[in-house]
């Protein structure tokens, strides 16, 4: 076990919802923006990176007919299962970015306040994935955090690497970067 899904177990079995995905005022209005921002009312194939319990993950299954959701940490994704019992189209799969990203076309990504978790090295690597399995017309829509964290790298920061990397790989529409609050949204969109 990495030491990384060991940290984030832990994390999670003390508390199933140690952010707040729940009951917080920020993280509601957050999901609410995410929503909002996505440039489609449908996607065929979604992909949300750093799911954890599921709560965001429930709100995209109803803009996808086929979601995964990917986290590190078992124990949120036995929560994530829980709660989402009732979603058929939902899939979650445990796994370490980049390795864990889905060899599958996506038309939509969803990478909320995960990246400053990864190194610059696996935020490239991750860039890299994506461009590979990510369809002409898909958007992507990234969240950071800008406030402090106990990461090596801070949100704004690894939204920068990310939407880099991703730019040296193919062609990249940003129509939208706005500051909201304490967060970064970031929609980013392959053109056809």
């Amino acid at each position: 076990m990495s030491e990384r899904r060991a940290r984030f177990d832990r994390l999670y079995a003390r508390d199933i919802d140690p952010w707040g995905f729940r009951t917080s005022g920020y993280e509601q209005e957050k999901y609410h923006a995410t929503l909002a921002a996505l440039p489609r009312s449908r996607y065929g194939v979604g992909v949300e990176a750093g799911c954890s319990i599921g709560e965001l993950t429930r709100l995209l299954s109803s803009r996808c007919h086929y979601l995964v959701g990917i986290d590190v940490s078992s124990v949120a994704l036995d929560e994530a299962l829980r709660r989402n019992a009732d979603r058929p189209n939902i899939r979650f799969r445990r796994g370490e970015l980049p390795g864990a990203w889905p060899d599958m076309p996506v038309d939509l990504v969803v990478l909320s306040e995960v990246l400053y978790f990864l190194s610059p090295l696996e935020i490239d690597a991750l860039a890299g994935r994506l461009s590979q399995t990510w369809c002409d017309g898909g958007d992507c829509v990234l969240v950071n955090y800008l406030g402090p964290t106990a990461e090596s790298l801070q949100g704004a920061e690894a939204a920068d690497l990310f939407i880099e990397a991703l730019k040296r790989r193919t062609s990249v529409q940003h129509p939208t970067g706005t500051t909201r609050g304490q967060y970064r949204l970031d929609v980013l969109i392959r053109p056809r």
